[in-house]
């Protein structure tokens, strides 16, 4: 396993020989594939809008996020949250420079 990515909360791996990708949350290790990476992206920016932040703040700290066809859920804090974004968009930054570095070789 490769170390794509790591934030204060989390780690992102590539497994080359498993063609999948894990997510370190901490306490639980969690083996997606790329189309489930590419919908955990898509809930990262939804859940970091300003809406969605603003309500966090002002009604409830934790907010649920649900993947791998609802087998795996992890409760988030706000913090959490803006990490865990920050975790998806540099994943998907070390995937474009390890494609742009094995294309140039």
């Amino acid at each position: 396993m490769e170390l794509l990515y790591t934030s204060k909360y989390y780690a992102s791996y590539q497994s080359t020989k498993d063609r999948c990708f894990y997510i370190d949350f901490g306490h639980k290790m969690v083996k997606v594939s790329f189309c489930q990476l590419l919908s955990l992206r898509y809930k990262a920016k939804q859940l970091s809008t300003s809406q969605h932040l603003e309500y966090m703040v002002n009604h409830s700290d934790v907010t649920l996020l649900t993947f791998c066809d609802k087998e795996h859920m992890i409760v988030l804090d706000t913090l959490q949250v803006l990490d865990f974004t920050e975790l998806i968009q540099a994943t998907f930054t070390m995937l474009e420079l390890n494609n742009v570095l094995s294309t140039a070789i």
